[in-house]
């Protein structure tokens, strides 16, 4: 963790130096000299790296040592390049000329002579600290003397595109038996009598690390079970209880209820709306982590009790809280996993497979046993001590180091397992600790969008270029290694094309990510409101929840601390904009800046004074206009205002320079002229109208590979076809025309002009009315996903998109007009995915043979003329899921189960949703 952060002051004297090399001529050599000394200390910090633990309290001393003065050399360089950007945009006002200048450089040369005394203190800081090694018995490395006992860490590479992510909870064995159990519990009270038809609620008990969760997901999972309720939620509740987030998550799972919706509701009309919603179902609630008998009593209102066999499968510590849920129903205990399935579990996790085979080396077993016994038959212990193993060699040796670095004694319960994480933490590399030390940000039970995290993680500087790669490539490359080490959890994965969707951090390794953090320095999460202070010189703050505003209402930091924050977020909170701004006042170092679903309606002018500032969130606030001191930040790389009121950008954005790399909000206008060279970085432009804009800015801005354009009327057609046959590294597009406008097919084709090359589109949003689809040999092939809205094609687009051979998704909204529609023979052969929406003419439909092999999610909505399913899809016998919401009555009787016609269509798919 150190050496990554001297990495980055290291980075930044360089930096400095490249910059002002004329203007540092005086001080040049004492940066030189305090990066030379610095980069002395990355390189014994990156060979002794993973190895400050247990009892070496010299090691850690000095490491702490090297970490401050390499945060002090960072806040000097940052804060003399504040001082020369206010200097140099601080106006002339009535002066002269010559007198203005004289100023300014009397003022430079002050800024220069405090710098120069700076950087003489930290680097005789610096050269004490490297004398110390020796003096103090630091200096060895290797070899059995060595107070650093050096920790080889394996880097093993893997393709990206091939690396299919582990999902941890299919991992877990041990678990048959206690599935089988609970989905008998669940789905055979109907066969038992009335009294079992009440609305029962079934708890699953231990300590943390037991894998209850995972035990309900796979419960939850299982085919019968999902054929069986109607209705399914999973809803994490978590320690930090808030009734009406609960509500809102099972609004959202239970009902697809919107975010504006459930902004408009009060609590109790949310609570009668979702009652409503479930009566005459029968739903199956999964309620995770429920730490109190107030959380089951806030939800339990909402669950309507019919006798119709729904069911709540609870998962919570507190045996108490599942008795008083329901009396009636004895709480399922889980208990810890036996010598033989904790075996298993550890080589699932730590054997690289070969030859499809799970097995341990002979010479390794006696080894890994012992290490494993350590676990004491706790899962989520085996799982990240075999998530560790895994990055080692499969060498004796490394197993031994291993082994010998669990130095623990045997105890009960939950602190079994902090000391194999804690081991975990510190075998990760260099560059993966501040990554995983970053996941303390983010609330107990939450629920991580891996886009936001990687760009986090670039704005703080974690993530170097490698090659050719770009920095997000790179960034997922580390998410991967950290769930391969199990460190994180995947929540949902894209049936499309395997990425993850979701993450989330089992709340022991959250508090270790916390707990490691503070010791740090690194980051800073108050306990409660109460906590009177920053800590010293900690250059992250993690304010998140409405019960922490009061730490900022009341003003509970000091300005000394809060100057070396490089980091705030205040997530979740309404505070005024004057108490917000008045808190970040003194912050001239901030790199991250994330205010999502605060209070505040305004920015202030003084934002463009953060010339260091890399992202700024304003997700969910009550902004409404950018200051045009916006332009000062030319350093900012994500600027992030979906779900604000932000609908005009200034002319200012287009003087932000090369480094922004993501602009999304809502229905944008531009304002201005583009420059010479507009935003040639720029990755993500969403949400954005056309305008005047595109003409001399769009084809200038190469390296977009996401763009989502709105009101494309048929005057901007042709020239913004001729834009975006420029953008070569272009692979998602969001066409929106107005209804009076038509959207020109060759966006789907691979015909070429003498002056425009087509384009190799894999993600396709079209919106408004197309007058025939290309004839299906012209058909961009690359297509992977395509969405049609309001087309109101004529011809069965079915024929012609059958034969795209890479399609794994789509969507036909209100896209046509006609009576029939035809899966001709072996078409679709990669389609995972089908929707089909408000085809409002639609009768018919045909599927014939071998036609979407693959298919594994159908669903229908709102085609009110359809009158049966299509014959052949008994046949498709990958279909995992089918949804059918809002169809004809007619339609939803063939379905009844055992008694429909079309029965017999459906019977063989797991999961069958009729709303």
């Amino acid at each position: 963790m150190a050496e990554s952060i001297v990495s980055l002051a290291v980075t930044k004297l360089g930096d400095l130096i490249a910059q002002e090399i004329v203007f540092l001529q005086e001080v040049g050599d004492q940066l030189r000299s305090l990066r030379d000394e610095l980069q002395w200390m990355q390189a014994f910090l990156k060979d002794a790296d993973g190895s400050i633990k247990g009892g070496n309290e010299r090691a850690k001393l000095w490491v702490n040592q090297v970490r401050d003065v390499a945060y002090d050399a960072q806040d000097i360089i940052d804060t003399y390049i504040y001082k020369i950007h206010q200097q140099r945009r601080r106006p002339s006002g009535y002066l002269s000329s010559t007198l203005t200048k004289c100023i300014t450089c009397t003022s430079q040369l002050t800024i220069l002579h405090e710098l120069g005394n700076q950087i003489a203190n930290v680097k005789k800081r610096a050269e004490e600290i490297s004398a110390n090694r020796s003096k103090y018995g630091i200096e060895s490395i290797g070899g059995t003397s060595s107070d650093i006992s050096i920790i080889t860490t394996t880097t093993i590479s893997f393709n990206r595109k091939q690396y299919q992510l582990d999902v941890e909870e299919a991992n877990v064995v041990g678990f048959d038996k206690h599935v089988k159990t609970l989905v008998k519990l669940l789905i055979t009270a109907e066969n038992q009598g009335s009294h079992d038809q009440r609305r029962a609620v079934i708890s699953i008990v231990g300590m943390g690390g037991l894998g209850k969760s995972t035990l309900a997901k796979k419960v939850c999972s299982n085919p019968d079970v999902k054929l069986h309720f109607t209705s399914q939620a999973l809803v994490y509740v978590s320690q930090v209880f808030r009734a009406r987030e609960i509500l809102e998550r099972i609004a959202k799972c239970a009902m697809a209820m919107s975010e504006e919706k459930m902004k408009e509701l009060s609590q109790e009309k949310l609570k009668e709306e979702i009652c409503e919603s479930l009566k005459g179902r029968r739903y199956l609630f999964v309620l995770d982590d429920v730490w109190t008998r107030d959380a089951w009593d806030v939800i339990k209102d909402v669950l309507p009790e019919e006798m119709n066999g729904s069911r709540v499968l609870l998962t919570t510590r507190n045996a108490n809280v599942g008795v008083h849920a329901d009396r009636q129903s004895p709480p399922f205990k889980l208990q810890n996993l036996g010598e033989d399935e904790s075996w298993d579990l550890f080589c699932k996790k730590a054997i690289h497979p070969t030859n499809s085979m799970d097995k341990c080396p002979s010479h390794l077993e006696s080894i890994g046993k012992e290490m494993v016994a350590k676990c004491g038959g706790l899962p989520l212990a085996i799982i990240v001590l075999g998530g560790l193993v895994s990055r080692k060699e499969q060498t004796v040796e490394e197993w031994r180091k291993v082994l010998k670095s669990l130095k623990w004694q045997l105890q009960e319960g939950e602190d079994q397992i902090s000391p194999i994480l804690d081991l975990s933490y510190h075998h990760l590399p260099y560059y993966l600790k501040p990554c995983f030390l970053y996941f303390a940000i983010f609330p107990e039970d939450t629920i991580i969008d891996p886009t936001t995290l990687k760009r986090l993680w670039i704005a703080e500087g974690f993530i170097q270029s490698r090659g050719e790669e770009t920095m997000e490539e790179v960034a997922e490359d580390y998410l991967q290694e950290l769930v391969h080490r199990s460190m994180i959890q995947v929540v949902e994965i894209n049936n499309l094309d395997g990425r993850v969707l979701f993450y989330h951090i089992h709340d022991l390794i959250l508090d270790l990510s916390i707990s490691q953090a503070k010791v740090e320095n690194f980051l800073h999460v108050p306990k409660n409101s109460e906590e009177e202070n920053i800590l010293h010189k900690t250059r992250r703050l993690a304010l998140n929840g409405q019960e922490m505003s009061s730490y900022i209402v009341a003003g509970k930091y000091s300005t000394n601390s809060s100057q070396s924050l490089c980091t705030v977020t205040c997530m979740d909170m309404k505070v005024g904009t004057s108490k917000m701004v008045r808190f970040l006042h003194d912050m001239k170092l901030l790199r991250v800046l994330n205010l999502r679903g605060t209070g505040i309606k305004k920015l202030p002018w003084e934002i463009g004074k953060l010339i260091h500032l890399r992202y700024l969130g304003l997700e969910g606030t009550r902004v409404e206009t950018l200051p045009s001191s916006i332009a000062y930040l030319t350093n900012l790389q994500t600027l992030n205002m979906r779900d604000t009121a932000i609908y005009v950008l200034p002319r200012g954005i287009w003087k932000m320079g090369n480094n922004l790399r993501h602009l999304e909000g809502v229905w944008l206008s531009i304002k201005g002229t583009p420059s010479v060279e507009s935003l040639p970085n720029l990755q993500t432009l969403s949400s954005v109208k056309v305008g005047p804009w595109l003409l001399n800015g769009l084809g200038k801005m190469t390296s977009l590979r996401k763009l989502s354009l709105l009101e494309v009327t048929d005057t901007y057609a042709e020239p913004l076809l001729d834009c975006l046959g420029k953008l070569d590294n272009l692979n998602h597009l969001s066409w929106l025309a107005p209804f009076d406008s038509i959207v020109p097919s060759s966006l789907l084709s691979t015909s070429q002009s003498h002056h425009r090359r087509h384009l190799q589109l894999q993600e396709v949003w079209l919106f408004g009315r197309i007058e025939r689809l290309p004839e299906s040999n012209r058909m961009n092939a690359c297509i992977t996903l395509l969405i049609l809205h309001s087309s109101s094609l004529e011809e069965d687009p079915l024929v012609t998109l059958g034969k795209l051979g890479n399609l794994q998704f789509l969507r036909l909204y209100d896209a046509f007009v006609g009576e029939e529609m035809v899966c001709l023979e072996r078409g679709f052969p990669q389609l995972k995915e089908l929707q089909l929406n408000s085809l409002n003419s639609l009768k018919r439909w045909k599927i014939k043979d071998q036609a979407l092999p693959k298919l594994r999610h159908l669903s229908l909505e709102s085609c009110r003329k359809l009158v049966m399913l299509p014959n052949g899809l008994e046949g498709i016998t990958s279909l995992q899921e089918l949804t059918v919401n809002r169809m004809p009555p007619r339609f939803k009787q063939r379905l009844r189960v055992n008694e429909g016609e079309d029965w017999g269509k459906i019977q063989h798919i797991p999961s069958v949703k009729i709303w």
